[in-house]
């Protein structure tokens, strides 16, 4: 059965653009790592607030996708952009189109 990865992000005032245009690339490799899907998606009422969705067929799958050498260079690049601490929320998929 699928599962769901959430991550909120929270991005520090000023820095919503330079997050988006920095982690964006690196949100998208998440299907060469395993990930059924993906989204980024963007608050209207609190454009600092970002969700981060991937369904995933295996959470090892997601673990190589986050502690890979790209990824784990790319948050590290973003470190200051956003409130820490940042933590997957797992979901169970009960039924999509």
């Amino acid at each position: 059965m699928a599962e769901v990865c959430t991550l909120d992000w929270h991005i520090n005032p000023f820095r919503a653009d330079r997050f988006l245009d920095l982690w964006e690339p690196s949100a998208a490799k998440a299907p060469a790592f395993g990930a059924k899907s993906w989204s980024l998606i963007r608050s209207q009422d609190d454009p600092l607030a970002f969700r981060q969705t991937m369904v995933w067929e295996s959470r090892a799958d997601f673990e190589r996708y986050w502690y890979s050498d790209e990824i784990a260079q790319a948050r590290a690049a973003i470190i200051d952009l956003y409130d820490i601490p940042l933590l997957p929320a797992w979901h169970t998929l009960v039924a999509a189109e």
